[in-house]
Formats: structure tokens, sequence, C-alpha cells
């Protein structure tokens, strides 16, 4: 019966991995620094992540470490023209974070298929500032859209 069983979580997390794998064929899962500007305290990270499922499209998670302690707006920036994040952009707030008074603090978003109306299949440039009472940003990176 153990055997049993433990053939059963194997086949279940095999079948688990096999499914995160092939969530996006196009675009994985990437942690950006979020690195703070004059001279700002600390930094942090954002995790983008694309399951292109049915429900959620895409979950982006923040995070704050060690920064200016206070309530900071996140805000995502898509150069749909460009692939180095030059020229015109969308700006999208998407979530505030609100950090302890040593500075740590998380929040997160989830965009539905819906919300990619438009932008899907299109390959573009994004990064991500975090503002106020500090500014934290993001490199650029290159995305393509399922």
């Amino acid at each position: 019966m153990r055997h049993f069983f433990a053939l059963t979580i194997a086949a279940v997390l095999a079948a688990t991995l096999a499914a995160a794998a092939s969530a996006d064929r196009a675009y994985h899962t990437e942690r950006l620094e979020l690195r703070g500007l004059n001279g700002a305290p600390g930094g942090g990270m954002v995790v983008n992540i694309h399951p292109d499922g049915g429900i959620v499209y895409a979950h982006e998670i923040y995070v704050l470490s060690g920064a200016v302690a206070g309530t900071y707006q996140v805000a995502l920036h898509i150069f749909p023209a460009s692939l180095n994040c030059s020229g015109e952009s969308a700006v999208i707030p998407t979530a505030t974070i609100a950090t302890n008074a040593h500075g740590n603090g998380m929040a997160d978003v989830k965009f539905t298929p819906a919300d990619a109306a438009g932008i899907r299949g299109l390959t573009l440039s994004i990064n991500w500032t975090v503002t106020w009472p500090a500014t934290y940003v993001t490199d650029c990176t290159v995305v393509t859209l399922d």
C-alpha cells in the first residue's frame, strides 16, 4: 500500500511539474531586481509570472526590503513599439506596497485574459517603477505574450 501511495504522489508531482513547465511557451517566469534611485536604501524584486490561463493571464509579485518606510505605488510601463524600453509607453498603476518600519513590504496583482486584450501575441518591452517616498526601478525586459 505504501508503494502505491508513493507512486501516486510521484505521478501527481510529475504531472504538476509538466503542467507548470508548459504553462507559457513564449515567456517564462522572470525575477527582476528593484534597485533604488538617487541613493534610496534597500531594494527588492518583481516576479513576473505568465501562466496564460483562462482565469489568471499574468501574476506579478512585488517585494521591497530595507526601503524607506512608507506606502508605494507600483506601475508597469509597457513599450509596445520598442524592445529596449524607449519611446512612448503605457503606464499602468498595478498595486500599492505598504512597508513596515524596517522598509519591508509585499504586494501582488493578477491580470485576467481580458486585461491583456489588444497586446496578446505581441513582443514588447516593459519595466516597473515603485515610487514614493523613494523610487525603485527594474531593468528593461522583453516579453512575448501568447
